[in-house]
This record gives structure tokens, sequence and C-alpha cells, in this order.
């Protein structure tokens, strides 16, 4: 089986890392792949000016803005204008049905999904997980009881937060938010791609740290925008329950290079590129004259 791990300080790199690595694998894919970036809103501007460039250029098929896939996962814009995780939930849902009228949203959207996870016949509201994320980790942060959080696959988002509540004290805290519903999502390809994401609370120093699974990563198309977005959605939770975001864990079952050896090199050069040239000191100028 081949597989890599990528520890990189920014999105850019880490990316950019990744499709390296995928580019020397047998069908240019792996398995397994975790990508682990230290700071997920920072960018490189030169290397995502160039990606928003070959990205442009393709027209068969042609492929979203990176920001857009961002907001499928994430609504960066709409959470700018939000002051409250409530305010975001309700405006968001007050759009969801339109949104869904369009075909690739036709099974939901990732937010909707952690926002708005469908209910079952015993309890039919949707369930808002990262609200219930949020409160979780705010009671982890200010009681020294809440310091174990225990999700597993067999729960339903829809169970009470007593079992949780029972927990002993352990070391390590953590809380977790569903993507995949197994009795809607049937489909072997296409949505959800991205299973689950799971908080961790480092109490040492007030951080949470993310990381997500993806059963399926095509790394031109969409993983740039979905790392942003994972920063976003990681930086979002933190500020409303008063912890600093830390560290994106990203694994993937299956990781794939779509992108071409030309396309790649221009990236790849784009790092080794300056963003600027200063001109030349004028007394140097004189001397070298």
């Amino acid at each position: 089986m081949h597989t890599f791990t990528v520890d990189a300080p920014d999105v850019s790199r880490a990316w950019l890392e990744a499709c390296s690595r995928l580019s020397e694998m047998p069908g240019k894919r792996a398995f397994h792949t975790v990508v682990r970036i230290a700071n997920p809103l920072q960018e490189n501007p030169h290397l995502r000016a160039e990606l928003d460039r070959l990205r442009s250029a393709r027209t068969k098929p042609p492929l979203y803005p990176i920001d857009t896939v961002v907001n499928t996962l994430f609504p960066a814009q709409l959470a700018a204008t939000c002051t409250t995780h409530d305010e975001l939930t309700d405006r968001y849902r007050a759009f969801y049905p339109r949104l869904r009228e369009v075909r690739r949203n036709a099974h939901g959207t990732y937010f909707g999904r952690l926002i708005a996870y469908p209910g079952t016949a015993e309890k039919p509201e949707p369930v808002d997980q990262l609200a219930r994320v949020i409160r979780r980790l705010d009671k982890l942060r200010s009681s020294a009881k809440w310091s174990a959080v225990y999700e597993a696959g067999t729960a339903h988002v829809t169970d009470e937060d007593k079992a949780w509540e029972e927990e002993p004290p352990q070391t390590t805290a953590e809380t977790e938010a569903v993507i995949r519903a197994a009795a809607l999502d049937t489909q072997t390809l296409d949505f959800p791609c991205l299973s689950h994401c799971s908080f961790q609370l480092d109490s040492a120093t007030d951080t949470v740290h993310l990381a997500a699974y993806y059963r399926s990563h095509y790394m031109f198309d969409r993983a740039y925008g979905n790392y942003l977005a994972l920063g976003h959605l990681c930086a979002w939770v933190a500020r409303h329950a008063q912890l600093t975001p830390g560290t994106l864990t990203v694994m993937a079952g299956c990781a794939r290079l779509d992108c071409t050896k030309s396309e790649l090199g221009a990236l790849q050069h784009s790092l080794t590129t300056p963003l600027f040239v200063l001109a030349p000191d004028p007394a140097q100028r004189a001397a070298d004259a």
C-alpha cells in the first residue's frame, strides 16, 4: 500500500507537498494519507494566485472557484457577518432548502449536515451538531469535571448528552460531528466524501485541534478549498467555545492527484518565485557601475 504523511506550517505548503508526493506514486494515488497543518488559515498568496489561474483555465469540465468549495463546507462569508453561532445557524437554515434545489446539493451540503443533521422517526427535529460541540468544549474548558468526551460510530447524533456526561475523568477530551447519514447516503460515489470531524481539546493550552476524515479526496479539484474550510470551521468553534484554534489533521482513505504534470510544475515554481523584487540601493548601483 502506498501512503504518506505531510507536516507543514500552512495550507499552501501542506497541499503542494501532498500533491508532489502523489505525483511520485503509481497511478498518482495513495491510501490512508495524513496531512497535518499547523496554521490552517494561513496561505502563500503567490501559490494561491497561481492555483486560481490554473483552475479558471480548466473548461472541460470547469472547476468551481476555491471560495465556492470553501463555502460548501463552511460559509465563511456569511459567518463573517454573524456575531453568534445561533445567528449563523438560523440564517443558513433559512436558505438551506433553496440550496438543495441545486442539483449538486440534492443530498445536502457539508455545513448543512453539521448544523441540521437529519433526525430520526422518534426525534425528527434536525440536530445542530456544531452547537453541541461548542457547548461541550466550553464546558470542558470551564470545569475540571468535564475532562473526557467519547463519541463512537455506533452512536447517533440525536442521542442525549447524558451518556458523555457520565464518563469518568480521563486525560484527553474530544467531541465529534458526523457528516454521513447511513440511512440516507447509500450511493457509493459523490456526497459525502467527508465522513466526520473530530475536535480535541488540549486543556493545557486551551487549544482545540480538528481531525477530519475523507473517504476519497481529489487534490486539485477539492482538497485545497476543503483544507481552508476546515480551518475556518475550527476557528469558528474555537471562537465560540472561548478557545484557541490549533492544528488541522486531514486523513483520506484514498487521495488522488487530478492535475497534469505541467500544472503541478507551475505550482511548484510559484513557491520559488519572489512576490516582489526590491529596487537596488542607489549607492550600491553606483558602486557596481
